[in-house]
């Protein structure tokens, strides 16, 4: 277990406020806007370490990198096609494909994601 540190608690906080999925950049720039001085390397480090501690998850994008989710219940993302946003999707996490996933390859899978490629409910001009 690592001891709490200044950094991280900073990118913790923010992280709870974001109502999104944000990337390392962002998180470095909104940072330093609101005058809490922080380097984009020590965002990453400390970014690795709480995805390492589990407190966020990182998620692949297919354009931009990783964002990070403050999310870390096992879900799904929607990468929108319009807006270029990852947004989570509200439907439930599938044991049974887990299961399927195990048997079908043999291999000891301790988790799996989705990452479905669409138009998100704010293009598609529903208000979520």
């Amino acid at each position: 277990m690592r001891k709490s540190s200044k950094q991280r608690d900073m990118i913790m906080n923010y992280m709870y406020g974001a109502c999104e999925h944000v990337s390392a950049e962002q998180i470095f720039k909104d940072l330093n806007a609101s005058g809490q001085k922080i380097s984009l390397a020590t965002v990453y480090r400390n970014l690795n370490i709480l995805v390492e501690m589990n407190e966020i998850k990182k998620i692949a994008h297919s354009n931009e990198g990783y964002r990070y989710d403050i999310t870390c219940r096992p879900h799904y993302h929607l990468h929108c096609i319009k807006c270029d946003r990852i947004v989570d999707l509200e439907i439930p996490y599938d044991e049974e494909l887990q299961k399927m996933l195990i048997a079908k390859s043999g291999l000891a899978i301790s988790s799996h994601s989705v990452m479905a490629e669409g138009v998100c409910e704010k293009c598609a001009g529903k208000k979520k």
